[in-house]
């Protein structure tokens, strides 16, 4: 992979990890059109990486706050990994053989867009009648439980999972923050996972697109977390939904 293509990548890996339009989908498809074959894990885990960096300097008085004082946010946040960990080591190998059937991924995306309007609907009725639940340890397991259902390439995770907490009635404050935050263990975990398989093949890396891709993804990444909370204060979450139906509608049609 060329530093350009690694750079481009990484934009898109840093919006599409916070835009409920699903990161591993868009690298798929990407990939697909830059006429990528070889293996892409070691690549994965440093565009992981730099959307890591964004969410903790990001949140990062949230996270000392969570470690320190607010241990119930913590508790919530473990309890909701306990799902997605399992279905990740279950379902890993069956998951993995998606990601070269990029037809599939324009199905999930569908998939995604319909639950993102769904969602969209709900908060703004939720909304309308000034009606708001607490997170909880049975919201945080369901939506863990959605985090989970999202390692399907196409399935995005802020979707599935930003998603679900609108559906349960939380705030759009709380659920951003809440998925976001959830994102932390759950990057953490799967590239220590992948990463494990890597180290031998790190001395003959080219490691300026890796490194350029990390940094891009990293700047991208904070910048769509802070537009997040504008869009989604402002109601227009469903137009995601919009983009996905049409993305995944283009990608069937078009790619093969």
């Amino acid at each position: 992979m060329t530093t350009p293509q690694a750079i481009i990548s990484g934009v898109v890996q840093g919006i599409t990890e916070f835009f409920p339009i699903s990161s591993s989908g868009h690298l798929v498809i990407l990939h697909s059109l830059f006429g990528v074959r070889e293996e892409t894990v070691a690549f994965d885990v440093f565009l992981h990486f730099g959307t890591l960096i964004s969410i903790v300097v990001f949140f990062r008085k949230d996270i000392i706050n969570m470690l320190g004082r607010d241990r119930k946010m913590l508790k919530f946040i473990l309890a909701a990994c306990v799902p997605t960990f399992i279905m990740g080591i279950l379902f890993k190998d069956a998951v993995e053989a998606l990601f070269s059937n990029v037809r599939f991924v324009g199905a999930a995306l569908i998939a995604t867009g319909i639950f993102l309007l769904f969602a969209s609907l709900s908060a703004i009725c939720r909304k309308s009648l000034h009606k708001t639940g607490p997170l909880g340890m049975v919201n945080s397991i369901v939506i863990g439980i959605a985090q989970g259902i999202a390692i399907v390439p196409g399935i995005s995770r802020s979707g599935s999972t930003i998603g679900t907490a609108l559906i349960a009635g939380l705030d759009e404050e709380t659920s951003l923050k809440f998925s976001f935050l959830l994102a932390l263990p759950v990057i953490l975990g799967a590239n220590l996972l992948k990463a494990r398989h890597i180290y031998g093949n790190l001395v003959s890396i080219d490691t300026i697109p890796f490194i350029a891709g990390g940094a891009a993804a990293a700047i991208t990444g904070f910048l769509a977390i802070k537009a997040m909370f504008g869009i989604l204060r402002k109601n227009m979450f469903f137009l995601f939904g919009i983009y996905c139906i049409l993305a995944g509608a283009s990608v069937i049609i078009l790619l093969k």
